[in-house]
């Protein structure tokens, strides 16, 4: 199994036509918004609607979790979401934008992922007029979102890169192509687990498919670049991270208790034992990483939500996966 690239996504952000953005909107710009949503969505089957003013804290937490909404769009007094059946596709509302439609998939899919969004859009499209200038394009809240409104990103484990500190070099590499490089978790946030985003730098002046196309050739390019520094750096301290790729292989088949720390720690020497073909496991390492978080480990197991109680299912649900699932 290759983890380089872990994720893609495609997001884009529409407002409506002649409406305060979210942050001076209020009831009545909320329910036209998630009126014009609806409507869009009416094609898909399954659709779940969820108003953040009606969920707890642990249900917000757990779509946080899931990466279905922004931990921003739990703040929002009148944030919700709409998420299709197969969870590949959530429409947040009243978050920064009106609306903000994301497609998710494995690997690289970005075409997929655009495909999918582009269908909501066309059908939103159908019910609503929305903000659009003919010289700049859809107008949204943040200026740097102005032109496609389009946001595609692709979420890529970069160990060596991380290792060897080429992280910065690459941020610059990137800028030059006007393409960022962020945390897992978007803005701000740092490289957790050595994961980072590589998407878009601007979205003005350019076509979704030119969009698609750079951060698609730039994963490429910096999935290449990942793999061959990590062979290097194999080569030449080989006893070392073999000690660290066995002993974590180890913990995950065989501990009952671990925190969600610790397990992120052991994920990474096994992805890159897999990367590596030191460990044959037919698995997504990441998958179980997210259903382990937390809320999400509640749900799933029905454990209690004391860290003891949550140390201990999450042992058994990874020990349960690793013996049934090994090569």
């Amino acid at each position: 199994m290759d983890y380089t690239v872990i994720t893609s996504r495609v997001r884009l952000a529409r407002n409506l036509a002649d409406t305060f953005f979210p942050s001076r909107a209020g009831l009545a710009e909320a329910e036209k918004v998630e009126s014009a949503v609806e409507a869009a969505m009416k094609k898909y089957p399954g659709v779940r609607y969820y108003k953040m003013s009606e969920l707890d804290d642990k249900e917000k937490k757990y779509l946080v979790e899931r990466r279905l909404i922004s931990a921003a769009l739990t703040e929002m007094p009148f944030g919700s979401v709409a998420i299709d059946m197969d969870k590949h596709l959530s429409v947040m509302m009243m978050e920064e934008d009106h609306i903000r439609a994301q497609s998710f998939s494995s690997g690289l899919n970005l075409d997929d992922c655009f495909d999918r969004v582009k269908d909501f859009d066309l059908s939103l499209r159908e019910k609503v007029r929305l903000a659009f200038d003919k010289n700049l394009g859809y107008l949204t809240a943040c200026p740097t979102n102005v032109g496609t409104g389009m946001r595609a990103s692709v979420l890529m484990f970069l160990p060596a890169l991380s290792f060897l500190g080429k992280i910065e070099e690459l941020e610059e590499e990137l800028k030059s192509a006007n393409l960022t490089i962020r945390g897992a978790l978007g803005e701000g946030s740092q490289g957790e687990g050595y994961c980072y985003q590589i998407s878009n730098g601007v979205s003005l002046g350019v076509s979704e498919e030119t969009i698609i196309n750079r951060v698609a050739s730039a994963a490429v390019k910096i999935e290449t670049i990942e793999k061959d520094l990590l062979s290097a750096y194999y080569e030449r301290d080989k006893i070392r991270l073999e000690d660290a790729i066995f002993r974590s292989y180890a913990l995950l088949s065989s501990a009952r208790v671990l925190s969600q720390k610790e397990l992120e720690n052991l994920v990474v020497n096994a992805k890159i034992g897999v990367m590596l073909g030191l460990i044959d496991l037919d698995v997504n390492l990441d998958d179980v990483t997210i259903m382990c978080k937390p809320l999400s480990l509640e749900k799933l197991t029905g454990c209690g939500s004391t860290p003891q109680e949550r140390d201990v299912a999450r042992a058994n649900t990874v020990r349960k996966i690793i013996k049934g699932r090994e090569g």
